[in-house]
């Protein structure tokens, strides 16, 4: 059987869940008004090993330009003794599941219920999953902030996963790697080019009809390599920095940013800019 380089893999987890902690956002009001029956809403769905909290600078940059926000948190750890204060843990089904069930729960009031997204990072999927999983009724656009459409090459793991593959080892080896961590995070090795996940959901059809896409991806991402895999073909596609030499912004660091933020105002149906 090849050996799979764990280290690697636990390196990648660590990388992850300190990456996603380490911008400290900036100060906002953490509840803002629910969102009424005549407000456009927009979701914001978090990146893997993340929480709602990264989006405190857009919520404000939003509701001061009069969106309501309905931030998700999807793939919350359960049935594990490791305790961490991260979402995003549990896979992109399991965050389609969240994803749907808050979306139940915002148009239980509504007679029509239209909601733009804005997703960052494996987001992207899990917004991508849920439009295959339930329709085009509710969503009626997706803005990414480097979304891992192609996912992630670090640490060599998408090579040795293809190596696992051409030599008929994979499945022996993917089921050693689910018992060793998915407990920790499943949605670790989801994000992994190439991996099962990505190959189901590109084969389910990336992106749907019906939906209007911008994809807002950094020239120094760090995660998404090269850049360009952050965007589809279709897409409405916003590369950082812009003409204005900005600051270079790292994957982590795109909610936050504010050239990233006005993007996403721009990019939002509605917003007037």
């Amino acid at each position: 059987m090849t050996r799979f380089p764990w280290s690697a893999m636990v390196s990648t987890v660590a990388a992850l869940t300190l990456g996603a902690v380490a911008p400290a956002p900036a100060a906002a009001d953490p509840s803002p008004a629910p969102c009424s029956g005549a407000d456009a809403a927009v979701v914001l769905v978090h990146d893997l090993a993340s929480t709602p909290d990264v989006w405190s600078d857009l919520r404000a940059d939003l509701t001061a330009a009069g969106f309501c926000t309905v931030p998700v948190a999807w793939g919350e750890p359960a049935g594990t003794d490791v305790p961490l204060p991260l979402a995003g843990l549990r896979g992109v089904d399991a965050g389609a599941r969240d994803l749907a069930y808050a979306l139940d729960e915002l148009c239980e009031q509504r007679s029509r219920c239209t909601v733009d997204v804005v997703a960052h990072g494996a987001g992207s999927l899990v917004t991508q999953r849920y439009v295959q999983d339930h329709g085009t009724d509710r969503v009626r656009s997706l803005t990414t902030l480097g979304a891992m459409w192609h996912g992630t090459e670090i640490a060599g793991l998408a090579a040795a996963e293809q190596i696992s593959r051409d030599l008929g080892t994979y499945d022996a080896v993917l089921a050693l790697e689910k018992q060793l961590v998915d407990p920790l995070c499943a949605g670790c090795r989801e994000i992994i080019a190439g991996s099962d996940l990505l190959r189901d959901l590109h084969a389910r059809g990336v992106p749907t009809a019906g939906i209007d896409y911008t994809d807002i991806i950094s020239r120094c991402d760090g995660l998404v390599v090269p850049p360009e895999n952050g965007a589809l073909p279709t897409s409405t596609v916003v590369t950082l920095p812009g003409p204005d030499s900005s600051p270079c912004v790292h994957h982590w660091a795109l909610p936050h940013d504010g050239s990233a933020r006005a993007a996403v105002l721009t990019a939002l149906p509605g917003s007037g800019m």
